[in-house]
């Protein structure tokens, strides 16, 4: 399994399209943000985009794609600066989430057509993926590339109303984040997140590959080495270069973010979590876990259950 398939499926990612806006001459929207990843598509005409300072606008084109991390409140509209109705005003509770959305005066002119979508994520594994990427991320991908016919079918498709529309179209946003997330990460290079420069170097991927598909086996730099069919001192070295820390670091990391996700949603003893992650017993655990957060596990369960009982509560 590769990680960033890894990390997608632990962290229950997810879209769901939520509206189609025509909007006609002067016009603005106010998008709240709010826990998670928003995606906006031009499919036709212009927009301007921005988060706190309208001097920092970007100007979309139609095939334009921007995606904005979670808890950023961002703005789009006509030009820079333009008045911006929060778009919860324009959606009805219950009709569905996906939505046509009409803003400006019927008589104008067309000043853009485009899709608004989510994705949402549980847990912290999904810090990975979201880290990687800047507050507000602009692409234009290629005609002819599989992003832009994934994107271009979501636009048609949000234009009909037949049985399943919903269902579809979440598939296919689900599709354009991995195609998004592709195109970002290879466009970064040598910046790219650890992880995901070990995927274009075949033996370093072998053992990320092995190492994710059993996280509680007894890894040794040996064993790995033997999946990447290289001496373990080499392999070592290699692999510490290009993901950035040693294999058994990388192995003791991976645990922990598995920890924390069962400590937070599983009701499994401590000793249970800690066997289904490799460890010989709850004490083992314990003390691994309390060197990596600086608090034993129990005591980390608790706190992280009081924020989700009061985030419930709010």
């Amino acid at each position: 399994m590769d990680v960033l398939t890894d990390l997608l499926q632990r962290s229950s990612a997810s879209g769901a399209a939520f509206s189609r806006t025509t909007a006609r001459g002067e016009w603005g929207l106010l998008f709240p943000g709010g826990g998670v990843l928003a995606v906006h598509a031009i499919v036709e005409g212009s927009a301007s985009l921005w988060l706190d300072d309208e001097r920092d606008a970007v100007h979309l084109l139609g095939g334009d794609i921007v995606l904005i991390r979670e808890d950023t409140p961002h703005h789009l509209g006509h030009a820079p600066g333009a008045v911006c109705r929060p778009i919860g005003e324009l959606l009805t509770p219950g009709s569905g989430v996906s939505r046509q959305v009409a803003v400006g005066a019927e008589d104008d002119d067309l000043s853009a057509a485009f899709f608004c979508g989510a994705y949402r994520f549980e847990g912290d594994l999904c810090g990975s993926l979201l880290e990687a990427l800047p507050p507000r991320l602009l692409l234009r991908p290629a005609p002819g590339s599989t992003l832009r016919a994934t994107m271009d079918l979501l636009a048609r498709e949000m234009l009909r109303d037949d049985p399943g529309q919903q269902a579809l179209l979440d598939r296919l946003l689900d599709v354009a984040l991995v195609q998004i997330l592709r195109e970002h990460l290879t466009s970064r290079a040598g910046d790219a997140p650890g992880w995901f420069r070990a995927a274009s170097d075949a033996r370093i991927d072998a053992a990320l590959s092995a190492l994710h598909a059993d996280p509680a086996h007894q890894w040794t730099v040996a064993e790995l080495a033997e999946h990447a069919l290289m001496s373990r001192s080499a392999f070592a070295r290699h692999f510490t270069e290009i993901v950035g820390v040693a294999p058994l670091t990388y192995l003791s990391d991976w645990r922990m973010a598995l920890a924390r996700e069962r400590l937070r949603d599983d009701g499994a003893s401590l000793a249970a979590v800690g066997r289904s992650l490799g460890y010989a017993s709850e004490f083992s655990f314990a003390a691994a876990f309390k060197r990596h957060h600086g608090t034993a596990p129990g005591r980390w369960r608790a706190r992280a259950r009081a924020v989700v009982a009061c985030d419930d509560v709010g």
